[in-house]
């Protein structure tokens, strides 16, 4: 019997080792304020209503006879807009990032109702343009950062006559502001050695931006009689915003491409607006309608 013959197996052969996969650790859910309008179109036609409805209780409260010596016209002018997240009105809060003012327009209408010789009731509903303007000048980089917001703004103010002879009549208003978002940008640009670097987002469509907003009013103006009815006035306004622009955490415009430079400002949660706006008014009396 021949002797047993024993193979010898190859061993198998050692899987290659794999390659380390890339883990990306996704950013947490932010979580946004619930927000009572789904568009702005539903806003703006709250806000409206809402004025209508405050100008049904001027006219119910209101004595019949000054009813009858309301007055209504048009507003319109530059707005000088800032953001701000200092409690010091028009500052920034990073000393390496100038903050500047953007220059834009409002228009709208006015009603002005008297309650007694002196005192008055100024309901106002307003298209106003807002933001604010970042600028970082650096030996290596030059960036900026432009906001540009819209709003509808409806206004209940209290009207104060400060007594001036002749034609010339003074006055000085102060109140409450609800404002509406209808469309707000940021456009982000960097230069330097190694190219331009250029992004914009639409705030308002990836609910960066709030909905809306409230801000006092403070002011003063001047009329001037004109004509037989008319009057023609200027007048001058600080209108502060009370709530945060955007919502959000303290990285509420998301990631950047170029993240290291932007953003500009303090954290865009704690943006709010200071505005100045400089109006040219005229009125004529209501019954003229």
């Amino acid at each position: 019997m021949p002797p047993p013959v024993y193979s010898r197996s190859r061993p198998a052969p050692r899987p290659a080792p794999l390659e380390p996969v890339a883990r990306f650790t996704l950013p947490p859910a932010r979580m946004l304020p619930p927000d009572p309008f789904r568009s702005p179109a539903q806003a703006a036609s709250f806000l409206v209503l809402l004025m209508g409805v405050c100008l049904i209780l001027v006219g119910s409260v209101a004595p019949r006879a000054a009813a009858q010596d309301a007055r209504v016209g048009l507003r319109t002018g530059p707005t000088f807009g800032f953001l701000s997240d200092s409690a010091i009105p028009f500052t920034g809060g990073r000393r390496t990032t100038n903050a500047n003012p953007r220059l834009d327009l409002h228009a709208g209408a006015v009603l002005l109702v008297p309650l007694t010789d002196a005192y008055f009731l100024q309901p106002e509903l307003l298209y106003i343009q807002k933001g604010g303007h970042f600028s970082q000048p650096l030996s290596e980089r030059y960036s900026v950062e432009r906001y540009r917001l819209s709003y509808v703004q409806g206004l209940m103010l209290g009207r104060r006559a400060l007594p001036i002879r002749g034609r010339l009549s003074a006055h000085a208003v102060a109140g409450l502001s609800v404002d509406v978002a209808l469309r707000g940008t940021v456009q982000r640009d960097a230069r330097s050695a190694r190219g331009t670097f250029e992004d914009r987002i639409d705030l308002l469509d990836d609910d960066h931006l709030r909905r809306w907003d409230v801000g006092l009013v403070v002011g003063a103006g001047l009329e001037y009689g004109i004509g037989a009815t008319g009057r023609l006035g200027l007048a001058l306004r600080y209108n502060p915003g009370l709530r945060s622009v955007f919502a959000g955490s303290e990285d509420a415009l998301g990631p950047s491409t170029n993240a290291g430079v932007f953003p500009l400002s303090a954290p865009p949660s704690t943006l709010r607006h200071d505005v100045v706006t400089a109006s040219l008014t005229y009125t004529v009396p209501l019954q003229l309608f």
